[in-house]
């Protein structure tokens, strides 16, 4: 027999009625739910850290019986706990649960907003903190100061007085081995000095400071006709970023990271210097105009050697070494304009980072990495087979770099004490690519044995094509499937008329063999040659890389009047089944078209291209050429070279004598197959490449 509950016992807003509706399916033996009911969800909605959803504990709750779903009225609850009963009343909710929802069924709540989780809301909770981190503010006193404390440098106001009574303020930030002075006038910028006091017996590293300070003055700077309201920190933040981690790593006497840098900057300006050289008395150069002749032999030995090193350049702090410009061989720059903001150059940013337990190379602090004669004069039998051509490069290893031991060591410190008591530095050089670099993932992990390092572990998501056009969110894809990427856009090309006019082309990029890629944005490395040693790798795929995003993406220039809503340029990702889909669909029109059939090509171009990454680059293109079709197979080599493999263009040993080619031009005739890898060398793009032949070369 059921004892019946003390109504004075009862919570507030429970009626008495709802104890005489009899027992109810947790009275039943063993029918007692478990703790993860919809009731106690509704309580735990209020914590910061809602519990996850479970399907399985759903099923099993008294909630989802027909008992209780049946009724489509308000009808008074029971309970066999006080304390469901208690939660609702503190939480002011009445018995007969009146919250609007009279005739909605719990089957028919599937379609409201759930909760995702406790993982998601810490994601989203870190997504905009981030964006609020990532938020330097605007230049004045105030930004400045907080910019200040956030990169770890101490801070002091100086105050003076000009002859006109006005007060000036002058913001001393200072670390270890660095000091930063900004004299602000009513919170503009007027000017900006950098020094390096403990590196005053280098005079290498105070030799570089007024270069340094320019840069950070133009961040900091207003432009003409601009407002304070405007000017941000951003800029100013990147390069400060940089100054105070060199400072932090730096341990006096010792070790000066900012010497370091210098160091290896020395060396590669040797180098460059005598590359120069080289290449300006090469034979190749005999007979080209004396104007041209030194932009063309520092693009040569930018693109095509060591590189070009330079300290605090374009805007960035540090050393940087240039190893790839788009469009080197055309108009070659002046040497005064070096440098300058002009052409996308890909460059590597050098600097340091901490070691913390990982076992590599310390920092060295030396500029006696190249010898002074910089080639060997003798070279041994490994250094033969290891230079394939062209000059051995006489490379030294400077001593290891040691600080004092302290007790202040970190944990994390790699303590490695030498006999002397001193230990290695607790940091190591790294390389920065700007812009990160897209390769496949052998190439990656030939990267990474080069400098020394393990490559970190692979993610088989991720594609050489998917990551240069990745996969619209939404879409399944399958990574082994052969995939189709489509584009359309505009190419100003010259008629016969010799007048320029836009012609549109459609461009199709095949993938038939996907190949698992990788981002490079970062390496270690340990001596200034591993850097010589893959820049021929990195201009490869730098030249892929923007052979790629000019002819497959829609950052092209409309250059004809467009209707409303018409796009400038359409991209589009298809797999092998949406190809076959649409050509069942489709008609045929490819064969018995009149603008396909005529010489000319007077209706959009298609441009059809096969991406091959693996075992070698390249790319087969094919396009509508005469009354037929060109088929050229090209192959990207280091250094950024085109090799032509094969192609149906221009005629090949005697085919050119007689009669046997009445087709072909004048400036076919003077043409190799290698000379149209050298064409869209200059180019540089795809589309360009095409219409170029089609008009020289029909």
């Amino acid at each position: 027999m059921e004892t019946p509950t003390n109504p004075a016992k009862l919570p507030p807003g429970h009626s008495q009625l709802g104890q005489s509706q009899g027992r109810t399916p947790s009275g039943i033996p063993g029918a007692t739910p478990p703790v993860s009911t919809p009731f106690s969800q509704a309580h735990a909605a209020f914590s910061p850290h809602g519990p996850k959803s479970s399907p399985q504990q759903y099923k099993k709750s008294p909630a989802n019986s027909a008992t209780l779903m049946g009724h489509h009225g308000n009808p008074p609850m029971n309970f066999d706990s006080p304390s469901a009963a208690a939660a609702m009343g503190a939480l002011g909710m009445s018995a007969g649960l009146d919250l609007g929802l009279d005739g909605v069924g719990v089957g028919s709540m599937g379609g409201l907003p759930m909760s995702t989780g406790e993982d998601d809301r810490i994601k989203r909770i870190d997504a905009i903190i981030n964006i609020l981190g990532n938020a330097k503010g605007l230049v004045s006193a105030a930004g400045l100061e907080r910019l200040s404390l956030r990169a770890g440098l101490n801070k002091m106001w100086e105050e003076h007085r000009t002859p006109d009574g006005r007060t000036t303020q002058t913001l001393v930030m200072a670390g270890h081995g660095l000091q930063l002075d900004i004299n602000l006038d009513n919170n503009i910028v007027q000017s900006v000095t950098v020094a390096f006091p403990e590196s005053e017996a280098a005079p290498s590293v105070a030799r570089h400071a007024d270069k340094a300070g320019q840069i950070l003055l133009r961040d900091l700077e207003l432009l003409p006709n601009q407002s304070p309201l405007t000017k941000t920190l951003e800029k100013f933040a990147v390069n400060l970023e940089r100054l105070a981690t060199l400072d932090k790593l730096s341990v006096f006497p010792g070790l000066d990271c900012q010497e370091a840098i210098v160091g290896i900057y020395d060396s590669l300006e040797k180098l460059f210097q005598w590359e120069l050289t080289k290449v300006r008395n090469d034979q190749a150069m005999a007979g080209k105009p004396e104007g041209l002749v030194e932009g063309l032999v520092e693009a040569t030995v930018m693109c095509a050697r060591s590189g070009r090193p330079g300290m605090h350049v374009r805007d960035q702090v540090g050393l940087s070494i240039d190893y790839w410009t788009e469009r080197h061989l055309v108009f070659p720059r002046a040497p005064q304009s070096k440098f300058e903001e002009g052409p996308n150059v890909w460059s590597i940013s050098v600097g340091c980072k901490p070691l913390d337990g990982d076992l590599y190379h310390a920092v060295r602090v030396s500029d006696g990495w190249l010898s002074n004669d910089v080639e060997k004069t003798k070279p041994t039998a490994e250094d033969l087979l290891t230079v394939a051509d062209g000059p051995i490069i006489d490379w030294l290893e400077p001593d290891a770099t040691t600080v004092p031991s302290t007790s202040d060591d970190k944990p994390g410190d790699l303590n490695l004490v030498q006999p002397d008591g001193k230990k290695l530095p607790n940091a190591k050089f790294v390389a920065t690519f700007n812009p990160p670099l897209v390769v496949p993932q052998s190439v990656a992990n030939s990267l990474y044995h080069l400098v020394g390092t393990q490559p970190p572990a692979m993610l088989t998501g991720y594609t050489f094509d998917g990551i240069f056009f990745p996969i619209p969110e939404g879409t399944n894809h399958d990574a082994s499937e052969p995939r189709m990427i489509s584009c359309k856009r505009d190419v100003l090309a010259k008629s016969p008329e010799n007048t320029m006019a836009p012609v549109t082309h459609e461009n199709m990029l095949f993938v038939y063999k996907p190949v698992y890629g990788q981002t490079i944005t970062e390496l270690p490395f340990s001596h200034p040659r591993q850097l010589v040693a893959m820049l021929p790798t990195l201009r490869q795929y730098a030249l892929i890389s923007t052979l790629l995003s000019r002819s497959f993406t829609s950052a092209s220039v409309d250059m004809r009047p467009r209707t409303p809503g018409q796009a400038l340029s359409m991209l589009r990702s298809q797999t092998l089944s949406d190809m076959f889909g649409e050509f069942a669909d489709a008609e045929d029109a490819t064969t018995g078209s009149p603008a396909r059939a005529a010489g000319r090509w007077t209706g959009p171009l298609g441009l059809d291209v096969v991406l091959s990454v693996h075992p070698t680059a390249g790319l087969s293109v094919v396009f509508p050429f005469r009354d037929a079709t060109a088929n050229v197979e090209l192959q990207i080599q280091q250094n950024g070279g085109i090799h032509v493999v094969s192609q149906n263009i221009l005629p090949t040993g005697e085919e050119t004598n007689g009669e046997t080619a009445p087709h072909v031009t004048e400036i076919g005739k003077k043409m190799r197959p290698q000379d149209l890898g050298r064409v869209l060398a200059q180019l540089e793009d795809l589309c360009s490449w095409a219409e170029w032949i089609r008009l020289n070369l029909s």
